[in-house]
């Protein structure tokens, strides 16, 4: 496109709308570079305000028009100057751009109410999105198609940008497209809060033991008023007073005051039973933390004092870590158990239960105990390896080497026919899981991660 053509086509826009310069240049943002679209928008007018001046000095009256379209439409104080040179005061009626209703006049004051905004947080890096009305849009998408227009960038990315550019003036923060700490979103036609902030979560990752049986895992909400207190919970909204997962989270949530923290681990272990040797590999996500410098050492200090739970190997990571974790339910566990029977165990039928269950899968269906919240379906898994010994007439131990979800408590009672096959089918008698201690995950060797 020539000069001239751009020049008649905004002679065209401006008879029609009126348009402020960042509006005018944004329409035509992919041409020329180093220009914000304000200076681009501001160029084109003054040069069509250049040409028609020329033109107008050659007796062409039909330029004034253009002139005055650019003092009443355009907003430009310098065609409005020229008219009233020439005599002719224009009657200039202060209005709203159409597209951006003069909104993108405030990117200034937007920008500092951001920065004020991020003054609880600590950051490097930060990216602005916004939330634009669909009539704003629309607008644009109307003039651009009624005028062929191809050169043009939406007024999202604008404002984005041009904020962006105030906060980083600001801060000396940088702006950062994949994965910033910060997100600052901006609602420039909010007639209440226009500017909210929130950091991007934290990951942490480790393994954990769980040196004490009778806690669970994760949160466990009380069944009757789910959270919200009760009689029955003795108003703590909780069915246990504590779980792994809040003894970890405490000092991470007090170190970064975040608002609350998920807990992501490689699988499950009952309430009864406790985690040693190697531990349980978990990420602990922290949303919105308003602090992202960690000292982990104190805050593995603080949970190893609970007595309860002990973490090592903390790393600050990224979101895939969860990935990676989740995918851990499905690895290689060792087991310790100890086995009650209702009849003598000899040593010979131990050595047997060793043998047959080496490389054995097992059929299991949904535990009747976990019915109430899974699915009821058939689970085939293998048991690798057992190793049993005799502590006792009736009870032994046993190291269980197995594949990452298989039930072991099932596995040694039959769960009432839905495990096949059991210990308990095996030997002939009735047997019971007193005790189970989870002392090794590890990956299978050859397994890809995700």
């Amino acid at each position: 496109m020539r000069l001239s053509e751009a020049l008649r086509l905004v002679e065209r826009m401006l008879a029609e709308h009126r348009l402020c310069d960042s509006c005018l240049g944004r329409q035509f943002a992919a041409l020329g570079y180093g220009l914000s679209n304000r200076e681009r928008g501001e160029a084109l007018k003054i040069s069509l305000l250049l040409e028609a001046c020329l033109k107008a000095e050659r007796g062409d009256r039909k330029a004034l028009e253009t002139v005055r379209t650019l003092a009443v439409n355009g907003g430009l104080k310098a065609a409005e100057q020229t008219l009233e040179k020439l005599g002719l005061k224009p009657e200039v009626e202060r209005k709203a751009c159409e597209i951006c209703e003069d909104r993108l006049s405030e990117v200034e004051k937007l920008g500092r109410m951001a920065v004020e905004e991020l003054e609880p947080y600590e950051y490097e890096s930060f990216l602005v999105g916004a939330k634009i009305p669909a009539r704003i849009v629309e607008a644009e998408d109307e003039l651009r198609g009624r005028c062929s227009i191809s050169w043009g960038e939406n007024i999202k990315g604008e404002f984005t940008r041009e904020v962006g550019k105030v906060i980083a003036k600001l801060t000396g923060k940088h702006v950062e497209f994949k994965n910033p700490d910060v997100i600052v979103t901006i609602s420039p036609y909010s007639s209440q809060r226009r500017v909210t902030v929130k950091a991007n979560p934290l990951f942490i990752e480790g393994r954990y033991r769980k040196l004490v049986s009778g806690i669970p895992q994760a949160r466990w909400l009380c069944g009757k008023c789910r959270g919200k207190g009760c009689e029955a919970c003795n108003w703590t909204g909780k069915k246990y007073p504590e779980s792994v997962q809040e003894i970890v989270e405490k000092p991470f949530l007090a170190q970064t005051l975040g608002d609350e923290a998920d807990f992501h681990a490689g699988g499950r272990e009952d309430i009864d039973a406790k985690v040693l040797g190697t531990g349980r590999p978990f990420v602990i996500e922290i949303k919105n933390p308003r602090r992202r410098t960690l000292d982990l050492p104190k805050i593995a200090e603080e949970i190893n004092s609970s007595g309860k739970v002990e973490v090592e190997g903390l790393e600050i990571t990224g979101k895939e870590a969860v990935a990676r974790v989740k995918a851990a339910e499905a690895y290689t566990k060792t087991y310790q158990i100890t086995v009650e029977a209702d009849k003598p165990v000899t040593l010979k039928e131990l050595k047997r239960l060793e043998e047959f269950f080496t490389g054995r899968k097992i059929s299991q269906w949904t535990p009747r105990r976990v019915l109430h919240r899974r699915a009821d379906k058939e689970r085939v898994k293998t048991v690798y390896r057992v190793e049993a010994k005799r502590v006792s007439r009736k009870r032994f131990e046993a190291s269980v080497k197995c594949q990452g979800g298989l039930y072991v408590k099932e596995l040694v009672d039959g769960d009432e026919g839905r495990t096949k096959p059991s210990m308990a089918e095996l030997l002939g008698k009735k047997l019971k899981c007193i005790s189970l201690t989870v002392l090794k995950v590890e990956e299978e060797k050859g397994r890809r991660r995700p």
